[in-house]
């Protein structure tokens, strides 16, 4: 998989300058990029091949987003209230959602 390099994320992240959590990067990295494709109800090779064979700038800035957030907040519980940036990683995602699976008509008559 791999859609946005660590590279790339460490400078969203701020975190260019040090190496030593570039093993916890990845695994953000890639947690985020199998949550933002399954949200789309696509396949990764369906969102590259609707995009010249590249996959979609938007959905990698969503991957980005997610996985920054899960570095900031390692917690799934927080003592104070956090709110949502309206709209911010839906508004990446949603475009590129599939409304309709396949396996869903394969049972229409």
């Amino acid at each position: 998989m791999a859609v946005v390099s660590l590279a790339l994320f460490k400078k969203h992240v701020r975190a260019d300058d040090f190496a030593d959590d570039d093993e916890y990067l990845a695994h953000l990295l890639e947690a985020a990029e199998v949550s933002v494709i399954t949200a789309t109800n696509r396949t990764e090779q369906e969102l590259t091949d609707d995009n010249a064979g590249e996959f979609p700038v938007p959905l990698k800035h969503a991957v980005m987003m997610l996985a920054a957030h899960w570095y900031n907040q390692r917690e799934s519980v927080s003592s104070v209230q956090m709110h949502e940036v309206p709209d911010a990683l839906q508004a990446l995602v949603k475009p590129y959602r599939k409304l309709v699976s396949d396996a869903s008509r394969e049972n229409e008559v």
